[in-house]
């Protein structure tokens, strides 16, 4: 009879839904709250952890599934999580991957309408760095205040629709010297 208890013990705790109690970030453990049980430490899964590594650490009341091999939860580990009413899903469409980050960041792609999308929260900033070179191909709008720090070349017409200034110098209001007033026009720049 005893067995038998033993046998339904180990099939119940195979697996179980639980909580996310604890993360020690330095281990890469976490600690689950699944009904009376807080476990010990326990691995995470991740999404790959070969010669391409992923790392997102869960958080705290994270919904989790855990694993226990034999039935023994003191082997488990944390196979993924699952949504739950605390942490909905941040999408709802077969043709949509979205990460939503604590602070409101969104990263998402829809592979229907080839569209990709970095949404950062007020005061966010971004950084891309490439020393080999970055190349952009199609068509780009800038909104905002742009700064370029080193030399520039255009291959190709520069349209502006207000003044440009070089070296303090308007192109629209500078003076040319040597020009009479009149009907006359003078040259092309020399």
């Amino acid at each position: 009879m005893q067995r038998n208890a033993d046998i339904q013990r180990r099939l119940a705790n195979m697996i179980r839904i639980g909580t996310i109690a604890e993360v020690n970030y330095t281990t890469q453990r976490a600690r689950v709250a699944s009904g009376d049980l807080l476990t010990d430490f326990l691995p995470w899964g991740a999404g790959r952890a070969g010669r391409r590594s992923e790392y997102s650490a869960p958080s705290v009341d994270e919904q989790v599934i855990l694993v226990c091999p034999q039935g023994e939860t003191t082997g488990a580990f944390i196979l993924c999580s699952a949504y739950s009413a605390a942490n909905p899903s941040p999408g709802n469409a077969p043709n949509l991957h979205v990460t939503r980050y604590s602070d409101g960041a969104v990263i998402a792609y829809d592979d229907e309408t080839h569209a990709l999308s970095a949404t950062l929260p007020s005061g966010g900033t971004a950084t891309l760095s490439a020393d080999g070179g970055l190349t952009i191909n199609g068509p780009v709008t800038i909104n905002g205040k742009t700064t370029i720090n080193g030399d520039t070349s255009v291959d190709g017409k520069v349209n502006a629709s207000g003044d440009v200034v070089g070296a303090g110098v308007s192109l629209e209001k500078h003076p040319h010297g040597g020009v009479q007033t009149g009907g006359g026009k003078s040259g092309p720049p020399a």
